[in-house]
């Protein structure tokens, strides 16, 4: 099982707006600081803002910054949100002796639902509160400035 770049985005976006607290931030910063496309973002933001997960706001102060509380963000429900399907095999798709009367598709949902489940027991705070997610996220470079030293 794959996340679509959809979802592995909005976590990123997620992850990104929670570091920086109250401060708002630009697609533009956010795309650069992941090396990734201001287009492929703007959907996403647009989804998680109009589901309460970001605010936005335009203008010459404007940005976006997140419009919950970390602690109630759980990754699962992002999942859920961001993924069109999550569907592991589609049995109606192309002719199957066995549709209707085969338990791999019931067994593949139980795992599916069994990595949801694991999703849901972690919000964004306690990603963003592991010491190694929270130094890389420092190193991201922000608006205007040289991505940070490494110390590798």
């Amino acid at each position: 099982m794959e996340l679509t770049y959809y979802t592995d985005f909005a976590l990123r976006v997620l992850l990104y707006a929670g570091a920086q607290g109250e401060r708002r931030v630009t697609m533009r910063e956010v795309a650069q600081a992941y090396g990734i496309s201001q287009e492929h973002l703007r959907k996403v933001v647009h989804r998680l803002a109009r589901h309460g997960y970001l605010e936005t706001t335009q203008g010459r102060s404007g940005g976006l910054r997140l419009g919950r509380a970390p602690a109630s963000i759980r990754i699962g429900d992002v999942v859920r949100l961001m993924e069109d399907s999550l569907e592991l095999i589609h049995c109606d798709r192309g002719p199957c002796p066995l549709c209707g009367h085969c338990s791999l598709k019931r067994v593949l949902n139980g795992a599916r639902d069994r990595f949801l489940a694991y999703l849901d027991e972690f919000t964004l705070e306690q990603l963003l509160a592991d010491p190694q997610t929270a130094q890389q996220l420092e190193r991201l470079p922000r608006a205007g400035s040289a991505p940070a030293a490494s110390n590798a």
